[in-house]
C-alpha cells in the first residue's frame, strides 16, 4: 500500500473519510479569509525522467514525484502567503489514482520529451500539440477542463534542436486591458522536469551533453512561478520575488530562494483562484465547492493535411458560473488567428438531451453549417474578422421557429504565456546560455472564441443536467460547408456534456481535538 502517495494526493490529515460537506478542514486563513484549494490537471511527456527513471528526493514512483511538484510550492509559497493550496485534479471518480503520460509531439530534435521552447508564440505548434494531447488525456479519463492544466515535459530547445533556458512557461486567458485571468477561465503551466534542477539528483547534465542550469529548485519555484502566472501575475523584477523573471540565489548557496508574494500579487492570484473550476473553498470546518465548474472536449488537431491553425478546432469547453447564472462555450483553436483571417463559428446545443430542437433543414435556413445535428434548441454565430470578434446573431427555437435570442455575448480571447528562464553553464561553470536581457513579456499561443448565455436560458445545466454541444467552423455562409467540426460519435446528437462538480475526496478529524488526543 502506497500509503505516502495518497497523502500527497488527497491530503490526508486523519484516517476518517468523509464528505466534503461535513469535513471539518483547518480552514481561516489571514484575516479571517478562506483557504482556496486550487486544482491541477498534470500530464507528463513520454520519455521524461519523471516518467522512465522517477527518483527526486526520495520518490520513486511517477505520481508521488509528480504530486510533490504541487506541494512544494504550496508549502513553501503559497499557504502562508496568500492561503491557497494546489491539489491534483485527479477526483474520487477514478479507480486508479495515475496521472496520464502523452506522447512526444515531435520527435525531430533532442530526446524523448524534449520541447521546443525558445518562443511559443513564433514557434507554437509542439507547444499547443502538447497540451491537446492532455487536454485529450483527461478527457479519455473522465473529466477534462478541471483546475489548471500542467505538463511536466522534458528540457526545451530551439529550432536547431540547441537547448535554451527556458525552464517553464505559464498563462492564462487574461484582459488585454488589466492582464487580470478573465472568465472563462483558462490557465496552463508547463515545467521542465526537475530532475534536471532538484538538488537531490546527483547527476542534472541535460540529455546526451555536458551541461546543467546553473541553479538548483529544492522548492520548486519554478512551479510557483509559472502558477503565478496561470492566476494572473506578471513579471517583477526583484531578487526576492517569486515573479522574478529568473531565479535567484540569494545567499549563495547554489539554490533558487525568491519565493515572496506582495500584498497586489496576493488579491491577484485569490481573485484568479475563485474563477478556477474546481476550486474548493475552505473556511473553518467546510470544505465548499467554487462557484465555476466546466468540461472541456477535445477535438482531433492536424486531421486535415495543409490546415492552418486558426481554422483548426482543437477543443470545446463549456464553463458555468453558479454565481453568476451564467453559462460560457468556447471554442479553442489550434494556434492563432492572422489579419487576413475570416469565418464564422456555430454552437449548436440541445439544451434537453432530446429530439425537440431544430434540425439540418431549420439549421441551413438560418444560414446555418451543412450538418446532421438534430434537436438544436438553440444556436449561436460568432463573427470573425482579423483578430476580433464583429458580431454574433443567437436563436431560440421555440414551437417549430427560430426566435431571436436577446442577452448572449461574443467574445475573441487569447491564451498568453510567460517564461522563466536560467542560464546554462558547462561543467566548468562557464555560461553557455544566457537568459536575453528583453523577451520576458507576453506569448500569446492559441486564440479561442468565446459566445456568454445568460443563467436563466440555461439554468438546469448548471445543476448537472446532460446537454449536446456541436461546433463548426465555416469559412464560406453561402455553402455552409465546415472547415472543421468537433468529432462526434454520433453526428446527429453531438457530443455530451455535463457540468456535474467534481467530487474531490477529503480526510479530516471529525470534530474538535485536542493536542495530544
Amino acid at each position: 500500500m502506497r500509503v505516502r502517495a495518497w497523502s500527497v494526493a488527497l491530503g490526508i490529515m486523519s484516517a476518517t473519510l468523509i464528505p466534503a460537506s461535513g469535513a471539518w478542514a483547518a480552514g481561516g486563513w489571514t484575516g479571517g479569509q478562506d483557504f482556496y484549494h486550487v486544482p491541477l490537471s498534470w500530464c507528463i511527456v513520454q520519455g521524461t525522467p519523471a516518467h522512465v527513471s522517477p527518483n527526486v528526493a526520495g520518490d520513486f514512483a511517477t505520481d508521488d514525484l509528480i504530486w510533490r511538484r504541487h506541494e512544494r510550492p504550496s508549502d513553501h509559497i503559497y499557504i502562508n502567503q496568500a492561503g491557497i493550496t494546489f491539489r491534483s485534479a485527479i477526483n474520487d471518480i477514478w479507480g486508479q489514482l495515475n496521472f496520464p503520460i502523452i506522447p512526444d509531439p515531435d520527435l525531430n530534435f533532442g530526446v524523448q520529451g524534449d520541447m521546443r521552447g525558445e518562443d511559443v508564440n513564433t514557434f507554437g505548434a509542439e507547444f499547443n500539440a502538447m497540451l491537446s494531447s492532455c487536454e485529450t488525456a483527461w478527457d479519455n479519463l473522465g473529466r477534462s477542463g478541471i483546475g489548471i492544466t500542467a505538463v511536466n515535459a522534458g528540457v526545451f530547445h530551439d529550432g536547431n534542436g540547441q537547448y535554451v533556458g527556458t525552464i517553464g512557461w505559464g498563462g492564462c486567458v487574461e484582459s488585454q486591458f488589466t492582464g487580470l485571468c478573465i472568465p472563462p477561465y483558462e490557465g496552463v503551466i508547463t515545467v521542465v522536469d526537475n530532475h534536471y534542477l532538484h538538488p537531490s539528483v546527483p547527476n542534472r547534465t541535460l540529455p546526451n551533453s555536458t551541461l546543467q542550469f546553473i541553479l538548483t529548485d529544492p522548492m520548486d519555484q519554478l512551479v510557483g512561478h509559472e502558477l503565478g502566472h496561470a492566476l494572473s501575475l506578471p513579471h517583477r523584477t526583484n531578487n526576492t520575488a517569486l515573479m522574478n523573471p529568473g531565479p535567484v540565489d540569494n545567499n549563495s548557496d547554489g539554490m533558487s530562494d525568491n519565493i515572496t508574494l506582495n500584498a497586489t500579487e496576493v488579491n491577484a492570484v485569490r481573485a484568479s483562484a475563485v474563477l478556477v473550476p474546481g476550486l474548493e473553498i475552505d473556511p473553518p470546518r467546510l470544505i465548499l465547492p467554487g462557484n465555476v465548474r466546466a468540461q472541456r472536449r477535445p477535438d482531433k488537431v492536424k486531421e486535415h493535411a495543409g490546415r492552418p491553425a486558426h481554422l483548426d478546432l482543437a477543443s470545446v469547453k463549456v464553463t458555468g458560473d453558479v454565481a453568476q447564472r451564467e453559462i460560457a462555450v468556447t471554442q479553442q483553436l489550434f494556434g492563432l488567428l492572422p489579419a487576413t483571417a475570416k469565418q464564422f463559428h456555430w454552437f449548436l446545443i440541445d439544451t434537453d438531451d432530446a429530439v425537440t430542437g431544430a434540425g439540418p433543414a431549420a439549421i441551413r435556413k438560418a444560414g446555418g453549417p451543412v450538418t446532421q445535428f438534430t434537436g438544436a434548441d438553440i444556436i449561436l454565430r460568432a463573427d470573425v474578422a482579423g483578430q476580433a470578434v464583429t458580431g454574433g446573431q443567437a436563436w431560440s427555437f421555440q414551437a417549430g421557429n427560430l426566435v431571436p435570442l436577446v442577452g448572449v455575448g461574443f467574445d475573441l480571447r487569447r491564451l498568453v504565456m510567460h517564461p522563466l528562464r536560467t542560464k546554462i553553464v558547462n561543467r566548468d561553470g562557464a555560461v553557455v546560455w544566457a537568459p536575453p536581457s528583453e523577451g520576458h513579456g507576453e506569448f500569446p499561443v492559441h486564440h479561442i472564441i468565446a459566445a456568454t448565455l445568460p443563467g436563466e436560458k440555461l439554468g438546469a445545466l448548471l445543476e448537472g443536467k446532460p446537454f449536446r454541444v456541436h461546433a463548426v467552423i465555416v469559412t464560406d455562409p453561402e455553402k455552409g460547408e465546415a472547415v472543421d467540426e468537433i468529432e462526434a460519435k454520433d453526428p446527429e446528437r453531438g457530443t455530451v456534456f455535463d457540468l456535474k462538480l467534481p467530487s474531490f475526496p477529503h480526510c479530516f478529524a471529525q470534530g474538535e481535538t485536542t493536542p495530544g488526543g
